[in-house]
C-alpha cells in the first residue's frame, strides 16, 4: 500500500491491539498415545452458483490432524462451474493439494501416518480423482451429516 489512509492504522491499531491482549493464547495439542500413527483427514465442499450476480461457486474445507482441525478455508471459485460437480471437483482438487502438502511435512518430520481421507458428498465428483491418484482414500460423505 503505498498511501496508506487514516482507516487503515485504525485497522492495523485494532489488528496490533489484539495481537497484543492475546499473547498468552494457544493452542495445545495433546499426543494420543493409543494411536501408532498420524491420520490425515479432510472434509469438502461446494456450493455451486451461490452468488447470484457472477454465478460463481463457493467452497471451503476443514482438514484435521488426528482429531485436531490445522486447516480450513472457504472462499469463491474462480472460475463458474458448468455443474455441481466441476464445483466439487475444484473443491476437492483444492483439499487434496492441502492434504498432500501435510502429508509431505509428516514425512518431511519422519512421522508414522496413515493414509489420507477426504470426504465430499457427490459421486460423481469422487469417481475421477480416484483414478489419478489410488493412495487416498476418497469417500462419500452423507449430506445429512454435515
Amino acid at each position: 500500500m503505498s498511501k496508506p489512509t487514516e482507516q487503515h492504522w485504525m485497522a492495523i491499531k485494532i489488528i496490533l491491539r489484539y495481537l497484543k491482549a492475546s499473547l498468552n493464547f494457544s493452542l495445545h495439542m495433546q499426543p494420543n498415545f493409543s494411536l501408532s500413527h498420524y491420520s490425515v483427514h479432510a472434509y469438502c465442499d461446494a456450493d455451486r452458483a451461490s452468488d447470484p450476480d457472477d454465478r460463481r461457486s463457493t467452497s471451503g474445507a476443514a482438514i484435521f490432524l488426528g482429531p485436531y482441525l490445522v486447516s480450513w478455508w472457504s472462499k469463491k471459485q474462480s472460475v463458474v462451474a458448468r455443474s455441481s460437480t466441476k464445483a466439487e471437483y475444484r473443491s476437492l482438487a483444492l483439499a487434496t493439494a492441502e492434504v498432500s502438502c501435510i502429508q509431505s511435512l509428516l514425512v518431511e518430520l519422519k512421522l508414522p501416518h496413515a493414509p489420507p481421507a477426504i470426504f465430499c458428498d457427490n459421486h460423481k465428483a469422487l469417481d475421477f480423482p480416484s483414478l489419478l491418484c489410488p493412495i487416498v482414500t476418497l469417500t462419500l460423505r452423507n449430506p445429512a451429516h454435515r
